[in-house]
């Protein structure tokens, strides 16, 4: 990720990334740790309007306003501001904590108690491998590893027999920085899933086969050839339309070519002895010549087109009956675990019950 930032940084004239703070690697730089309080921006267009002279970095505290102008500490002047937005980072909302009737957060279990699950998107970060740059993977995993849990309640029963709870880092609510115990940071919420995972492995198995999936999928979706086509196009129509609005920066050009992801991905192949495509083809140790490619058209039926509902998502009787086959199913599973059973069967249920 680093190394792919070096183009981008470059053009805006930045430092090199791997000069930054926050950014602790190995003196080969074969390893790499990106540890910081905040995000870090990403987006194309960032770097593009730093380039283009439509966005400036400073580093500074403000000491005074006067009209259109910001007296900075160390005496610069920024004039010709007309509007000012702070941005303070995420501030939680007691709202939450007073919901849930809490104290803590132990693990992602509200005062630890395992039916009520509390996640969010957790702030700073602490990586040092990038699945994803979005929140949605580690959403879907979280709660399909909660799930089981709800399913099958023996596994936590047993996890909490052997100290499962004493295992996971609590986080309680600190007022004087304004942070409810449901704010919780990225390296607290690695650590509660890496300790329910260790101690109950089969949580993560209905995920076991997200990477290969998400493999296929993007590159079915998004290839690379295209994938540079329209980040091309987007990157010269925010130039246009900067032109048109009097800018008058030189023409910048896309930064990327697929000869250096290609560099990107034979270096990275080299690392790990594994070969990898930016094309999307896989294999194993490198030289074996192994590739696995899905055309994710190919995958569907002729008459279906990629995107496309399947047939039985449009089907109301299907849906009312696969609902049903859902709600009746857990009715019936926690009914014959738990001590109260009529609590949680429905009033028609009831009814039926009483007339019996």
């Amino acid at each position: 990720v680093i190394k792919m930032f070096e183009p981008m940084y470059k053009l805006a004239g930045f430092d090199s990334p791997w000069d930054y703070w926050s950014v602790h690697a190995t003196a080969d730089r074969a390893r790499v740790n990106i540890i910081q309080n905040s995000r870090f921006g990403i987006g194309d267009v960032t770097f593009l309007a730093v380039a283009c002279g439509k966005l400036v970095y400073v580093e500074d505290t403000l000491k005074r306003c006067t009209r259109h102008t910001l007296h900075l500490t160390s005496g610069e002047k920024l004039e010709g501001v007309k509007v000012i937005l702070k941005s303070l980072g995420l501030l939680g909302d007691y709202e939450v904590d007073r919901l849930h009737k809490m104290k803590q957060m132990v693990g992602s279990y509200c005062d630890g108690d395992w039916r009520r699950v509390l996640m969010i998107d957790a702030t700073g970060m602490n990586a040092a491998n990038f699945t994803t740059f979005s929140t949605g993977i580690g959403t879907k995993g979280f709660v399909m590893s909660h799930k089981y849990l709800h399913d099958h309640p023996k596994e936590y029963y047993k996890m909490e027999k052997d100290g499962y709870l004493e295992q996971l880092p609590t986080n309680p609510a600190i007022e004087k920085e304004d942070k409810p115990a449901y704010v919780v940071d990225v390296r607290y919420s690695m650590s509660s899933a890496i300790i329910m995972e260790t101690m109950c492995p089969r949580c993560g198995a209905a995920s076991a086969g997200d990477p290969i999936y998400k493999h296929k999928m993007y590159h079915a979706a998004h290839p690379l050839d295209y994938f540079l086509e329209i980040a091309s196009k987007e990157w010269e129509e925010y130039q246009a339309t900067w032109k048109t609005q009097g800018c008058t920066a030189p023409f910048v050009p896309y930064p990327y070519t697929r000869e250096m992801i290609e560099g990107y991905f034979k270096e990275y192949s080299t690392a790990h002895n594994f070969e990898l495509s930016p094309d999307g083809l896989i294999g194993g140790p490198l030289g074996t010549g192994k590739t696995d490619h899905w055309d994710m058209q190919g995958l569907l039926p002729a008459e279906q087109e990629f995107g496309s509902a399947p047939a039985w998502a449009n089907n109301d009787s299907a849906m009312v009956q696969a609902q049903a086959a859902i709600d009746n199913d857990h009715i019936r599973w926690w009914s014959g675990q738990v001590a109260q059973k009529d609590s949680l069967k429905t009033k028609a249920m009831l009814i039926t019950s009483s007339v019996q």
